[in-house]
């Protein structure tokens, strides 16, 4: 009896040994049933970075064609989750603001509800200040916006687009309100090409899944009408106004502005310009002699213009007013001094040059500045006469290509 039940303690005592043995060559016990819902989890993050990606595409194309629609030339976009940053060389606080705004209202289009975006607006330094931010913008002159006129609702009703022609090619951008007036203007796209005008057509155009307000139809054939007469140019529709940018023949331009700036269906017509090659040829011509032979003088190392320059200013304004459409006044530099600094006073300099024309009589809405610094020079910079024909200031007409 004694043996059989130390037999029986012995027995017992492997089967604790093999238990705990087995305990510490296994995995913990886990709720295997969570596996497939992790993996769901894991494939949701990995499908939702790309769909993020194309949210902020989405709303970078919204702000930059609405930025371009609007006029706003200078300024560059970038999106960052709910973050839009516009930046560029703004011509007043009040441009700034306006571009702001337009991108605000542009933005609160796009999906996951980027109603208000942390839009902020960048002035660099220069004769408008420092740098905008976003609290001071809201306080900034508001931009002299005319009021859309008994089309109070167009920013809903009318989803914005803009047809661009350039190189031969008709793209066409931006968001139709329902598959049947996509269809209807794009197959009318491509009905005119006819080369070398007009070789190809690339169509971007989404859909809103909206009504088509009455008059839409015909205000996007205008647009597709009046650009394919272009040798380059754009035509948008934003926040219910019409614009147009058109380079072409002198021949055909009094036909194309008629045809622009006819009776809308809907909405108003908005800035038109239109610009014939001959027109275009006689006001760089004359702007070039004039700025050849003659310089505007700034003061050392600064965009303060010399008194001396008074009659040539007087003589380019005059000039100016004659010309089409809108000027880029460029602002050129030697290769004298660190590039990041000529970079800021060529800006700078054309800046001064803009406001001096401002000041006698010309649209600013019609002028831009740009600072090019070293990077474009017309001669060597080893010697002096080469240095002072760097230093300058060019005036040319913009091009929708451009």
């Amino acid at each position: 009896m004694i043996h059989e039940t130390v037999d029986g303690e012995e027995e017992a005592r492997v089967m604790r040994s093999r238990r705990i043995a087995r305990s510490d060559n296994h995995l913990p016990f886990m709720p295997f049933g969570l596996v497939p819902l992790v993996g769901l989890g894991l494939l949701f993050l990995i499908a939702l970075g790309p769909f993020a990606f194309g949210v902020q595409g989405a709303t970078k194309r919204a702000v930059t064609e609405a930025l371009a629609a609007n006029g706003v030339d200078w300024a560059e976009t970038s999106v960052s989750g709910q973050s839009v940053t516009i930046t560029g060389d703004a011509p007043s606080g009040a441009e700034a603001h306006k571009a702001r705004l337009i991108a605000k209202r542009a933005a609160s289009g796009t999906p996951f509800g980027l109603a208000r975006p942390a839009t902020r607006v960048t002035v660099p330094q220069g004769p408008y200040g420092s740098q905008l931010k976003p609290d001071e913008t809201e306080a900034a002159t508001p931009p002299p916006v005319t009021p859309l006129q008994g089309v109070t609702d167009i920013a809903v009703a009318a989803p914005s687009w803009t047809f661009t022609l350039t190189h031969g090619i008709l793209t066409l951008n931006g968001t139709m309100p329902d598959q049947e007036t996509k269809d209807a203007v794009v197959r009318h796209a491509f009905n005119k090409i006819y080369p070398p005008r007009i070789t190809g057509v690339n169509d971007y155009l989404d859909i809103a899944g909206l009504e088509a307000p009455e008059g839409y139809v015909q205000v996007a054939m205008r647009g597709v009408n009046t650009i394919a007469q272009c040798d380059t140019g754009q035509a948008g529709f934003e926040r219910g106004r019409f614009n147009l940018r058109c380079e072409l023949p002198d021949t055909e331009a009094d036909a194309v502005r008629r045809e622009a700036v006819a009776s809308m269906p809907l909405g108003t017509v908005g800035r038109i310009d239109i610009l014939p090659h001959d027109a275009v040829i006689s006001c760089e011509a004359e702007l070039t002699d004039l700025l050849k032979d003659a310089r505007i003088e700034f003061d050392s190392s600064s965009a303060v213009i010399d008194a001396s320059s008074n009659a040539l200013l007087d003589a380019v304004a005059a000039a100016v007013k004659t010309c089409p459409g809108t000027l880029r006044i460029e602002g050129h530099t030697d290769s004298t001094g660190p590039e990041d600094e000529n970079e800021v006073l060529s800006r700078n300099r054309a800046l001064a040059v803009r406001n001096a024309l401002v000041a006698r009589e010309v649209d600013p809405e019609r002028l831009i500045a740009e600072g090019y610094g070293a990077s474009r020079p017309v001669a060597g910079n080893t010697t002096p006469e080469g240095r002072a024909r760097n230093r300058r200031i060019e005036i040319r007409v913009v091009r929708a290509s451009e």
